[in-house]
């Protein structure tokens, strides 16, 4: 068990290393939790959005336990900054699996960029993306065609204020 001292890696990156040190592919790992290579792919690239069933097998497949802890807030201080653009673009391009992210991008493909964050970002990606383009950019982003509805309406919400955010359910 962790002392609670020493941060341990991402979930993410402990799923990897245990995956690793038996020698199993993604397929071979997906095949003995009974889930996806993507899902396992997603889950070792940073996603965050855990089932904890799926969990709860990825571990006993790794012969590993599974521990749910709250750990206090870094200091808001630092949350509160907006990333640099080289940070911005080294900290989402686990997102851009079919071609390298860079600077340029994030002028010239900003709704692009927005679009796969919102959909597949983790929570620290979304959130630096969020203080990087701003709100008016986020609003605009949801609203492409490769945006889920559940991801749309949950922006609109968040971010009241547009004449969408009050419609009914999408048709």
């Amino acid at each position: 068990m962790n002392d609670n001292t020493t941060p341990l890696p991402p979930l993410g990156q402990q799923i990897r290393d245990l995956r690793q040190k038996r020698g199993w592919t993604l397929t071979e790992l997906a095949r003995r939790a009974g889930t996806s290579g993507p899902t396992l792919h997603r889950y070792e690239n940073g996603w965050d959005r855990f089932e904890l069933p799926t969990l709860r097998r990825i571990g006993a497949a790794l012969d590993a336990r599974l521990e749910v802890r709250l750990v206090p807030a870094a200091s808001r201080s630092a949350a509160g900054r907006s990333p640099s653009p080289k940070a911005l673009v080294k900290m989402l391009a686990p997102l851009f699996w079919e071609r390298d992210l860079g600077v340029p991008d994030l002028t010239n493909h900003e709704g692009w960029v927005l679009e796969r964050v919102l959909t597949s970002g983790n929570h620290a990606q979304v959130r630096a993306a969020r203080s990087f383009f701003q709100d008016d950019a986020i609003r605009r982003a949801v609203e492409r065609r490769g945006v889920d509805p559940r991801t749309r309406r949950y922006w609109r919400l968040m971010l009241g204020g547009s004449k969408r955010a009050s419609q009914g359910p999408e048709r």
